[in-house]
């Protein structure tokens, strides 16, 4: 067991940033006043919110996005769009499933009525084979580092109940008994170091008030013993952040609301201590491979970092990070286009600059294939609607060369540089099943150092779309975010106009 954690780190707010968010927002919506009829995804703006990593092959990795999945095969080089209606939702309800990458090339769904499994590269979804399961809602999943035959995953029902794979998800089975009576799950990990260490966060019902709680069970999901998270409600739930990769009883848990909070127990979830606040959101957590390092991201103050053994952490960048996930390659990041230019990006020293990986305009278009397949079928027909919202340009005639795991500097690399990724470790980003942006703005300067660094922004090279930098990058997030608020507006109006015919009739 690891001794008492020093003190909550309170980076507090940054009134610059909310002037400059404030402005920012009044451009939007006067620019989206003046725009004629346009297409847009869902009424949310496009971004990431969550990567996953195929553990037996470092080129794949699949994104997780406001209007569908991302999958890139050979190291971000490229990356192409799945839609949602190929794997089995419809976003129009604010959907943002979970993800998870197991064994055999799968890529799993935690959907509203069971777990889509992706097959063939992403070309083929199909709902896992679980009669029991069948049009239960599928509220989180984890595989398990080091084995990726071994997913888990929590659903609903009269009880919430744990279900396990043993084939990366092709197969599942009722593990153990339900959760406690009362128990609403949110969240579920498994610990590497131990495939009977079962973690699920969510909100307990006792003596008539429901507060935030960690269900554990020591072996698979027989017994369950819960434990209240401090400061955690109704309306600040708690999610699992993480599992040190070497200690089973050391778990993370981030409240999943502003202000933002980071918990870690160090006796398997009966305690909880406090480590780091924040007045926005905390949307990013990971530990390195070797757990001997944690990065935690605020939508207010940019990317911290911390030695596990301290829990000491300091500001490193002010990108605005969404999710992490840190493998043999380095750390990645989901960020904010609009904000810091790129959507995904890695970083070679442990948060401080991050090489861009993607921007949305360089998207190449629907995942090829065959027409017989859901995705070959479904996603070329909508992907006009995507290509408008992204502000699709070709960006491979005067892309830049190659430099897979060169480990070239951030500026070295654009949006479509290659960069090979590693097996994937724990991470966080992806619980919530829908998550808003966040803040941005550079934040202050530590007295005595040197300005964080967010990474070079893009630039005419790298994905070769000649969009003069990040500044154009941005302009076309911001078109992008009127088209999502116009059409969240029109949907709005449609709605009440049904519901007014209604009456009438």
């Amino acid at each position: 067991m690891r001794s008492s954690p020093p003190r909550a780190v309170r980076p507090g707010s940054r009134p610059a940033r909310a002037v400059a968010l404030a402005a920012a927002a009044r451009a939007v919506a006067l620019v989206a006043m003046a725009l004629p009829s346009p297409a847009a995804a869902n009424g949310v703006f496009p971004s990431a919110d969550q990567l996953v990593f195929d553990p037996a092959d470092p080129a794949r990795a699949v994104a997780r996005m406001t209007y569908g999945l991302l999958t890139t095969r050979d190291g971000g080089a490229s990356w192409r769009w799945i839609c949602e209606g190929a794997v089995g939702y419809d976003d129009a309800g604010g959907q943002s499933p979970p993800i998870a990458a197991a064994a055999s090339g799968r890529v799993l769904a935690a959907l509203t009525d069971g777990i889509a499994v992706g097959t063939e590269g992403g070309c083929v979804w199909a709902r896992a084979r679980a009669a029991e399961l069948a049009g239960r809602e599928v509220i989180d999943l984890s595989v398990r580092r080091g084995d990726p035959s071994h997913v888990v995953a929590v659903a609903a029902g009269t009880r919430h109940g744990l279900w396990a794979s043993r084939d990366g998800g092709a197969t599942w089975t009722s593990a153990g008994t339900p959760l406690p009576e009362g128990f609403l799950a949110r969240t579920v990990d498994i610990a590497p170091s131990d495939p009977r260490r079962v973690y699920v966060s969510g909100l307990a019902s006792e003596g008539g008030s429901v507060k935030g709680a960690i269900a554990r069970s020591a072996d698979g999901g027989e017994t369950w013993q819960t434990a209240a998270v401090p400061g955690s409600t109704t309306s600040r739930e708690p999610y699992i952040a993480g599992v040190d990769p070497r200690d089973a009883d050391v778990l993370y848990v981030r409240i999943a609301s502003a202000p933002g909070r980071l918990f870690v127990s160090t006796d398997g979830g009966a305690a909880f201590a406090p480590v780091f606040a924040t007045q926005g959101f905390v949307r990013a957590f990971a530990i390195s491979p070797d757990g001997a390092t944690v990065a935690v991201g605020s939508d207010i103050d940019g990317v911290f970092r911390a030695p596990s053994s301290t829990l000491a952490f300091e500001r490193v960048s002010s990108v605005v990070p969404r999710c992490f996930a840190w493998t043999d390659s380095g750390l990645y990041t989901c960020a904010s286009e609009f904000l810091d230019g790129f959507t995904i990006g890695r970083s070679l020293d442990g948060g401080a600059t991050f090489e861009p990986l993607l921007q949305q305009a360089c998207i190449r278009g629907p995942l090829d294939c065959a027409a017989s397949t859901a995705v070959g079928a479904v996603c070329p027909t909508d992907w006009p609607r995507i290509a408008l919202m992204t502000g699709h340009r070709d960006c491979t005639s005067d892309a830049g060369p190659a430099a897979a795991g060169s480990g070239t500097s951030a500026g070295a690399t654009g949006a479509g540089g290659a960069s090979s990724v590693g097996g994937a470790t724990a991470a966080s980003g992806g619980g919530d099943r829908a998550s808003a942006a966040g803040a941005g703005g550079a934040p202050d300067v530590p007295d005595g150092g040197a300005p964080p660094s967010g990474g070079a922004r893009p630039s005419e090279e790298g994905c070769g779309c000649r969009t003069g930098g990040a500044e154009d990058g941005r302009a076309g997030a911001l078109a992008a975010a009127c088209l999502a608020a116009v059409a969240a507006a029109r949907r709005r109006s449609r709605r009440a106009g049904v519901a007014a015919r209604g009456a009438l009739g």
